[in-house]
């Protein structure tokens, strides 16, 4: 071979390796793998939180409190209040070691007046990634399980026990209904509900006026809140307590059940209202 033709190949190769086509003298780009996000699973909130419940004949929201503290609502035909189990549960209560609550059945006597449950039990399990429920009165026994926590509806993860909403946020007139038993009255339509700044609650329902103060259980998104009734044909006990619960907040609006009892367990009122 002469040396133009050694040339003229060693041009050609070369030509080939530039364009891509005989191979490459540098190593591949590195592929970049961007991490992926951790799934965090909405799991309950320790020994306390809200929970959604569902019974199959009827469903339930439970208010569990860090002191042992339980408030609970029942509805059927979707948001229909029938029931509102309430009790201090030991630290020994579990779904197989029930004890004793106070339940209010609002729809189940003859009138609809609502009635208290002579010897209704309740337990409840906390598991590592669930909530476990049973109860048991006059209709029979019911169990059921829950695996996350009540959240706020609007989308996200916040859960309405564990990302407190401000009461600046809270603030304002409501519209919505009361349930009572003891006093021999229906369902109706509140007169007035109303939430000031700081946590201020005035109300007017079933021939009573009603005045109170919300308080932050803690750093949770619950309430204490203790009620006076009082007024000229108010059979209700002068003197009820109980929780505020937020059972929705979207757009800035709040779904809230206020949920008060008498000391006695004769006598409960829970107010289902809606901001606006």
């Amino acid at each position: 071979m002469t040396l133009s033709k050694v040339m003229l190949a060693l041009l050609f190769t070369s030509g080939l390796v530039a364009c891509g086509g005989g191979g490459s003298s540098s190593a591949p780009a590195p592929v970049v793998v961007l991490p992926v996000p951790p799934v965090v699973p909405i799991t309950p909130f320790a020994t306390a939180g809200v929970y959604d419940v569902f019974y199959g004949q009827f469903h339930g929201t439970y208010t569990f409190l860090d002191n042992g503290e339980f408030y609970g609502l029942h509805f059927v035909n979707g948001s229909e209040l029938a029931g509102h189990p309430r009790g201090l549960l030991s630290a020994a209560n579990t779904v197989t070691n029930r004890e004793s609550i106070a339940w209010a059945n609002f729809i189940d006597d003859a009138l609809q007046v609502g009635q208290q449950e002579a010897a209704g039990v309740f337990g409840r399990t906390f598991g590592a990634s669930d909530l476990k429920v049973s109860i048991t009165g006059s209709m029979g026994t019911f169990t059921a399980s829950a695996s996350t926590a009540k959240l706020y509806g609007d989308g996200s993860n916040k859960t309405l026990y564990g990302d407190p909403i401000a009461l600046t946020a809270l603030a304002g007139s409501y519209h919505g209904t009361i349930r009572t038993a003891g006093i021999a009255k229906p369902k109706e339509a509140i007169a007035s509900f109303a939430i000031d700044a700081t946590g201020n609650v005035t109300a007017s329902a079933v021939a009573c006026t009603f005045n109170g103060k919300m308080i932050q259980h803690g750093t949770t998104g619950i309430f204490d809140l203790q009620l006076a009734a009082a007024g000229v044909g108010c059979t209700l006990n002068p003197v009820l307590k109980g929780v505020v619960t937020p059972m929705s907040f979207v757009g800035g609006v709040a779904q809230l059940a206020v949920m008060v009892d008498s000391l006695d367990k004769m006598h409960s009122a829970v107010f289902m209202v809606t901001k606006g």
